[in-house]
């Protein structure tokens, strides 16, 4: 069930971010093209939302086993082995999320105690370097998942 609703959770934020910046760039389109001035706002609002999804990217594609991998090594070894590498390379790849969860806090911890605030907007730069730590968090959660999924069906003994 918890696994159900994190997947959606992923699904709808990586949706919403992806047609929220089609209405931002969009608009930013039309307001060069009638003003002839671009819109600091929707360049900015869709840097952020594009790090968001991004992260929700990740997740989504390693829940799936899509993720990006060079599988001229796993392609010549025995399933068992095969198992064993892509779950030492998911844990490598959760523990990179962990230390950008880490830093992401700690930098977003700096970015409130120092007051920073976005160049466009004037909005506190916390909330929106909020969005890495998160992010970094759901990507974390969906490698572990991974492992645990990929252990559990680990082939007993070695196919020939």
């Amino acid at each position: 069930m918890y696994n159900k609703i994190v997947q959606y959770i992923e699904k709808f934020v990586a949706c919403v971010c992806v047609v929220l910046m089609s209405v931002l760039v969009f608009t930013g389109v039309i307001a060069r093209w009638v003003f002839n001035h671009s819109l600091a706002v929707t360049d900015e609002m869709s840097t952020y939302l594009f790090v968001l999804m991004s992260f929700m990217g990740t997740a989504i594609a390693a829940r799936r086993g899509a993720h990006l991998g060079l599988s001229i090594v796993t392609d010549r070894v025995k399933p068992r082995t095969r198992v064993i590498i892509q779950a030492v390379m998911y844990g490598a790849s959760a523990f990179f999320c962990l230390l950008i969860v880490i830093f992401g806090v700690q930098m977003v911890v700096s970015q409130y105690q120092l007051g920073q605030e976005t160049a466009a907007m004037q909005w506190p730069e916390w909330i929106y370097g909020s969005f890495v730590p998160v992010g970094a968090l759901f990507a974390m959660l969906a490698f572990v998942q991974g492992i645990v999924d990929m252990l559990k069906d680990l082939p007993k003994k070695e196919e020939k």
